[in-house]
């Protein structure tokens, strides 16, 4: 037969009695890890934040593209460069004549 181990209690409140560097030590942890989450949950929301802004820089970096590519198209048509080159350098086709206003 197997004998039933007693605990002895001497033994027993060493095991159970207050320590308060363990304690100490887990609190100090405890606030150590507590501080890490804080601290990175600021990180994200931050990230969060910038992450949108550059969502929307990005959108009205791509309107802006889209309208740049719409001019250059029109800037590249027959008719457009025949415009401005009246317009701003005073060409004319030929048997065409230039009337100016007097100043």
């Amino acid at each position: 037969m197997k004998k039933k181990q007693r605990i002895n209690p001497i033994l027993l409140r060493k095991k159970l009695r207050f320590r308060p560097g363990f304690y100490l030590i887990i609190f100090i942890f405890s606030m150590i890890i507590g501080s890490s989450l804080i601290h990175l949950w600021s990180l994200h929301i931050s990230m969060k934040k910038e992450l949108a802004e550059l969502n929307r820089q990005k959108i009205s970096l791509l309107e802006q593209q889209r309208h740049y590519e719409d001019e250059i198209a029109r800037l590249n048509t027959p008719s457009y460069i025949e415009q401005l080159a009246r317009e701003q350098l005073g060409l004319v086709r030929h048997g065409e004549i230039i009337i100016a206003p007097k100043k």
